[in-house]
């Protein structure tokens, strides 16, 4: 991208955040011209968002049945003054058909069945913390390498001396503990979804083709974690139906709410 159409994105997205940054739910993204949508925002934001939105938009351009969604091509990215842009196709949404609950049920078991690639941690291609509702403030305190590591984190048995997770089932009370039994992970089967299915995330473009959209709580989890946020006829669709772990995790995730901190004063495990 040349240095004229740069300037034009940072322009641009300097206008849009001075006039609507005080609004309510400002976003910071922006279309500039006919031709580019523009997130922006800190690097370590959205660089895991950059990595996961064009392993998927290569994977959407192989061969597929049923037919993939329509993803956006990153046409470029850069760094300017500590912020990044991500620099997108223009998808020219069309008005919500009557059909959309069904289209955002094929797009998400498209994801789900997405193969991640080779050495995959949990969360965004390419590592990155788990954005997720059951996290305080929708995002994991740290990186979780794989199930057995986020398994010590949720789970109530007092962990190895050295390490010191395994505490967020302790955050309930006692009698919590007693209504809402621990749960385990480990070893789920892991499947990519999105973890806000908010309609805003789906569309349908000019030539009526789903579209899937907003990559930033998308990434690779648990079976457990994936139930937690579908709709249960999407999760009945994947097998994730009558889940027994979601009511714990959800009295688990309310008590994560109003934790100071929800690392606990403690590291990862190496």
């Amino acid at each position: 991208m040349c240095e004229e159409l740069q300037a034009v994105v940072i322009a641009a997205c300097k206008t849009h955040e001075e006039t609507n940054r005080l609004k309510y739910r400002y976003r910071a993204c922006v279309f500039v011209g006919a031709d580019y949508f523009v997130k922006y925002g800190a690097a370590q934001d959205l660089e895991p968002e950059l990595a996961i939105q064009e392993y998927f938009y290569q994977h959407a351009q192989q061969p597929q049945t049923p037919e993939p969604p329509r993803i956006a091509k990153i046409i470029h990215h850069f760094i300017h003054q500590h912020t990044m842009y991500l620099v997108m196709e223009r998808i020219e949404l069309q008005v919500s058909p009557p059909d959309l609950a069904k289209r955002i049920q094929g797009a998400v078991e498209w994801l789900a069945n997405v193969p991640p690639p080779p050495n995959s941690t949990l969360g965004p291609v390419g590592g990155g913390v788990i954005r997720h509702s059951f996290f305080k403030d929708r995002e994991a305190p740290f990186e979780f390498s794989d199930t057995a590591m986020l398994d010590l984190y949720i789970k109530r048995r007092p962990p190895p001396l050295t390490c010191h997770l395994g505490q967020a089932h302790r955050v309930l009370s006692k009698a919590g503990q007693k209504k809402y039994p621990p749960i385990s992970v480990n070893g789920e089967r892991l499947m990519f979804t999105q973890a806000d299915m908010h309609d805003s995330n789906f569309g349908v473009d000019e030539n009526g083709r789903t579209v899937l959209m907003d990559f930033r709580e998308v990434g690779l989890l648990p079976e457990s974690f994936v139930a937690f946020t579908l709709p249960p006829v999407i999760a009945a669709s994947l097998g994730l139906s009558g889940n027994s772990k979601l009511t714990s995790m959800a009295a688990i995730a309310h008590c994560l709410l109003m934790v100071a901190d929800p690392d606990f004063g403690t590291s990862p495990c190496a």
